[in-house]
């Protein structure tokens, strides 16, 4: 027998759709392990960002001392990689006084074994093994009722022309949790699209991913996808209440326990290793190498004077009840935040995540291939979405300034298995097309977009969408230069602003200069107003803008100056090196309450354009070379807030 022969053998049962997934996935496979091998992470990354740090230590610690406790070995062993320590790290304190990280252990530990024999770089390997298989699912699923070239491309549009590169370029557990739930759904919703292994090509390599007995995967994986992340827990509920409807009692039974036990056992751990069942519960601190006045710089087992109590400060979680069942949150930051969740310019769903929309667009015109399952996945992508906005009001993409909508990540996944029967390439290239306006500028500079999340946000299609005014303190722009958020302009106490792009030079004193021929969107936060009443008790009282003043001021060349409050619209035409001063109405701003303890504030939305410029440097030979448009004082006038 010929070389030839065998091979033609071998080949012989497998269709061209099987060889054309196997060798695209095989490709893939070995372009991510070989980038994740041989990229310098630490020198790429610029740093830790959001929760890296606590995922980075604990997954050291585990690789390497096979404990949960942090300890200082731990510390000392960030310096070895990261000068800068351990950004960001969050603590708590455990039982008998010990100090273990307050994040979910399962990602650092399924990451440990790569950890041992990669270091760091085990951590981007896992990534790309989990992409790699999460690849391999999503050709699968779409070309067992579809064209196989149909198939290749739009898997290859869901996985990564969205947002989903960005996090398998960061520690944590963002990017593991999307994969599990991914695969998780592929394990039970094959066998509806695959049909009966005898009807099927290669069926012994594929009887037991068509049996029921693959529930028992699906199960299990979402509930390590609970663990890691509790608000998972409604994507469980397609597979429990399909099984119902179908009167198949003893499934439901089986993938409930597998499911409540391998959530319930990964929490029982929790409580073996740290004596608290809750991984973020408790005495709660995060830490940061130096301090800002309202709290102490500096690490645990730093040196001697650094302890648990002296250092960090105390977190609050962005979920509460004391700020849910409110009317603010209920009646006025729900609706918006409904928008905000869909087309928001920093999180929208629509944005970052478009071919999860086409998935539903698709799935909604394909009248006649809409199975029950289907709707039940929708069903409960939709659920979790909002349970994210009720719950966590100011703060459901994830805190810390994220690109995209980073607590979402999970969920999108399960939209994948929406996607009907694909018979030609056309689906899968709009979905491409429409989804790289948005996203080619973050994703052709994953570890760029990761430290400087609010850049790609300033330009093209992101100035047309609405900024998400319910997450002002969470917005990216507060990750980067302190002159650019929470700065005080005019009024008393004075107002805060947020300079959302680049068309805003820094501040000065007061006023601020508008880049020429330009706009400016620009966010404003009432303070809070504390008096004494009639007792000498000190009580906080909330503001709000009810009109606000502008102070305008041109440079040499006539100008028009457009200003919108979203109450108020005026165009000022101004003669050159003139002053005028308007005043605009204001809408009554938006409720913005993080923290039950405090009062609530209101938000607002500025813009402010200008039609011309100048250089100062070439018309009088002034030191600046700022092109510069004009001069802006704001003073609100304050009302009270309820």
């Amino acid at each position: 027998m010929t070389i030839d022969t065998r091979v033609a053998d071998r080949l012989k049962g497998r269709s061209p759709a099987w060889r054309l997934g196997a060798s695209t996935t095989a490709a893939i496979g070995v372009v991510l392990t070989a980038w994740a091998l041989s990229v310098d992470f630490p020198k790429a990354s610029g740093g830790f960002a959001g929760d890296a740090s606590t995922y980075y230590t604990l997954g050291h610690s585990l690789a390497h001392d096979l404990d949960f406790e942090y300890r200082r070995d731990d510390l000392v062993r960030v310096w070895k990689e990261f000068p800068s320590g351990p950004e960001g790290i969050f603590l708590k304190r455990g039982s008998g006084g010990r100090i273990y990280y307050a994040k979910a252990y399962i990602y650092p530990l399924v990451a440990a074994p790569f950890i041992r024999l990669f270091g760091t770089n085990g951590f981007l390997v896992l990534h790309a093994l989990l992409m790699t298989a999460c690849f391999a699912c999503a050709y699968a699923f779409v070309s067992a009722r579809g064209h196989p070239v149909a198939a290749l491309i739009f898997a290859f549009a869901f996985l990564f022309v969205s947002l989903v590169p960005i996090y398998m370029v960061q520690i944590g557990p963002d990017f593991f949790i999307f994969a599990i739930v991914l695969i998780g759904f592929f394990f039970w919703c094959y066998k509806e699209v695959g049909g009966p292994p005898a009807d099927r090509p290669n069926a012994l390599r594929t009887r037991w991913l068509l049996a029921p007995r693959s529930d028992a995967i699906a199960a299990i994986l979402l509930g390590v996808a609970t663990f890691a992340k509790p608000t998972n827990i409604g994507l469980f509920m397609p597979l429990f209440v399909s099984a119902v409807l179908r009167k198949q009692w003893a499934r439901a039974a089986r993938m409930s326990v597998l499911f409540v036990g391998t959530a319930g056992l990964l929490f029982a751990l929790n409580v073996a290793f740290t004596g608290d069942w809750n991984y973020q519960g408790g005495e709660r601190k995060t830490f940061l190498g130096a301090g800002d006045g309202t709290f102490a710089g500096g690490f645990p087992y730093q040196n001697d004077a650094a302890t648990f109590d002296s250092v960090g400060t105390a977190r609050v979680g962005g979920g509460s009840f004391g700020v849910l069942f409110t009317r603010d949150a209920l009646l006025e930051v729900f609706p918006h935040n409904v928008g905000y969740f869909l087309f928001g310019r920093h999180t929208g769903f629509a944005v970052y995540y478009l071919p999860g929309v086409m998935a539903i667009l698709l799935f909604m015109l394909a009248t006649r291939d809409r199975a029950m399952w289907q709707w039940l996945t929708l069903a409960a992508g939709v659920i979790t979405a909002a349970v994210l906005l009720i719950y966590m009001p100011f703060t459901w993409s994830g805190g810390g300034g994220p690109v995209g909508n980073r607590y979402f990540l999970g969920t999108y996944g399960v939209f994948l298995f929406l996607a009907p029967p694909m018979q030609t390439a056309a689906g899968g290239l709009l979905t491409m097309a429409l989804s790289a306006l948005f996203v080619s500028p973050i994703i052709s500079g994953p570890f760029f977009a990761t430290r400087n999340a609010a850049e790609h946000s300033k330009t093209g299609l992101f100035r047309w969408l609405p900024t998400e005014l319910t997450m002002v303190n969470d917005l990216p722009i507060n990750t980067g230069p302190s002159t650019r958020f929470r700065q005080p302009l005019g009024g008393t106490p004075p107002v805060l602003a947020y300079f959302l792009d680049d068309n805003v030079f820094n501040r000065e004193n007061e006023a601020f200069w508008v880049r020429g021929e330009s706009r400016a969107d620009i966010l404003l936060r009432a303070r809070i107003q504390t008096e004494a009443d009639a007792a000498g008790v000190e009580v906080a009282r909330s503001l709000r803008i009810a009109k606000l003043t502008a102070i305008l001021e041109t440079g040499p060349r006539p100008n028009r100056v457009v200003i919108s409050t979203g109450g108020d619209r005026q165009i000022i035409d101004m003669a050159p090196s003139s002053q005028q001063t308007v005043e605009l109405a204001m809408p009554y701003g938006m409720p913005y309450k993080y923290d039950p303890r405090f009062p609530t504030n209101y938000v607002y939305m500025v813009s402010i354009s200008s039609s011309t410029g100048f250089v100062p440097m070439f018309e009088n030979g002034a030191n600046d070379s700022r092109f510069l448009g004009v001069m802006v004082r704001l003073i609100p006038t304050y009302g009270d807030g309820r």
